[in-house]
């Protein structure tokens, strides 16, 4: 399992351009996805929603919001992340996120409204954000190995894009996008600073 991990680690990178005559099955896409929603989130929260976009043409009218990288249209599947907003303890959404604690439910809400009640919006917003980045990671190495390549996205404008994707901003907002499929070309070379310098025991 260890030598399978490792693997993965080594196939996965930022593919920058995509075989778009290559698809990925539906198989492999539940694959992938399951592998984000089995993410770890703080309080179990789960503040996340993926929207896959298959169609070509919203991949066509979203390139341009994504300073015009070639991995949008060419990518098989392109993933665009989600944070729930406004997630102070009377949301119902939070509420029904602790259902399944049963006994324990009044004291595991008590325990999440003196953790974020206090903060600002802005605050609880950005700590729901975070958590995506968590499922992030775990749909790219869910991709890496089954040997599908992905490449997370930053670079769009925002406002734009959750606008021509009919967003329901009082509620979510998109942090990032992950695009999937094939590399059309091998990956370069990578390089990473050495273990020495990046690990600290104390």
């Amino acid at each position: 399992m260890r030598n399978q991990f490792e693997e993965a680690l080594h196939f996965r990178h930022a593919c920058k351009l995509f075989d778009a005559a290559k698809k990925i099955t539906e198989e492999d896409l539940h694959f992938i996805l399951d592998a984000g929603r089995m993410a770890p989130s703080s309080f179990g929260m789960e503040p996340w929603e993926f929207w896959v976009v298959q169609d070509g043409s919203l991949k066509e009218q979203m390139r341009p919001l994504c300073w015009n990288q070639p991995q949008i249209t060419t990518c098989s599947d392109l993933v665009v992340l989600l944070s729930r907003k406004n997630l102070r303890s009377t949301n119902p959404y939070v509420v029904e996120q602790f259902r399944p604690r049963g006994e324990l439910f009044e004291k595991y809400l008590q325990t999440y409204h003196d953790f974020i009640d206090a903060r600002s919006d802005e605050e609880i917003d950005c700590w729901s954000g975070k958590q995506v980045y968590i499922a992030s990671a775990f749909i790219m190495l869910g991709a890496a190995s089954i040997e599908i390549d992905s490449c997370p996205i930053e670079g769009f404008d925002k406002e734009k894009l959750e606008a021509l994707l009919k967003v329901d901003t009082e509620n979510f907002e998109i942090q990032h996008l992950i695009a999937l499929g094939y590399r059309a070309k091998e990956q370069q070379p990578r390089s990473r600073r050495p273990f020495e310098e990046v690990v600290k025991f104390l």
